[in-house]
């Protein structure tokens, strides 16, 4: 299991670190191919005063989970005990569990397609609203990696403020990664 104090870091450190990491929650398993940091910069949650970004800014080691577009779940992990910081997982490439995660959407999809970005993680894992603020390890789960992945970075994507920042970082050549337009 990843200690506590994996989370005890920079976003930017952390969402590098993620990649190849397992991701659990019930019965459903993958790993971690995808993710995007987010620290004191103009896209993050964590310079919006208010209730929304007080995870980014309060804790580390926590679940961070908000809707977007009314819809969609997003799944991150807050970091840095000493500043604003989370990462979002972007997309997963699925393991285990897989009946439960096709059971989940609302069409058959292929394997590669199940996780791949965070609001299709989210449903396909099982993991919505309820699960916000809790801490890591107890009902959503992480495994270390054995060895570091290969790794490319990028812009984020779906932002219009901190385009400049490469905290994209990704798995080259992994299916589920999500499309970059």
């Amino acid at each position: 299991m990843v200690e506590a104090d994996f989370f005890d870091r920079d976003a930017v450190v952390v969402a590098q670190d993620l990649l190849g990491c397992m991701l659990w929650h019930g019965e459903a398993g993958g790993v971690i191919v995808e993710t995007e940091a987010y620290a004191d910069d103009p896209a993050s949650h964590a310079v919006a005063q208010g209730p929304r970004g007080h995870l980014m800014r309060e804790t580390h080691g926590r679940l961070y989970v908000y809707l977007i577009y009314g819809m969609y779940y997003c799944l991150n992990f807050t970091t840095n005990r000493h500043g604003p910081g989370a990462v979002l997982i972007r997309a997963v490439a699925p393991t285990h569990g897989i009946e439960a995660m096709q059971a989940r959407t609302p069409r058959p999809m292929p394997l590669h397609e199940l996780a791949r970005g965070p609001g299709r993680l989210c449903r396909a894992f099982g993991i919505g609203r309820e699960h916000n603020g809790e801490v890591v390890g107890e009902r959503v789960r992480l495994l270390p990696r054995h060895r570091p992945p290969a790794m490319a970075c990028s812009p984020r994507i779906g932002i219009t403020k901190g385009r400049d920042l490469l905290w994209r970082f990704y798995i080259p050549d992994e299916p589920s990664v999500s499309r970059f337009r």
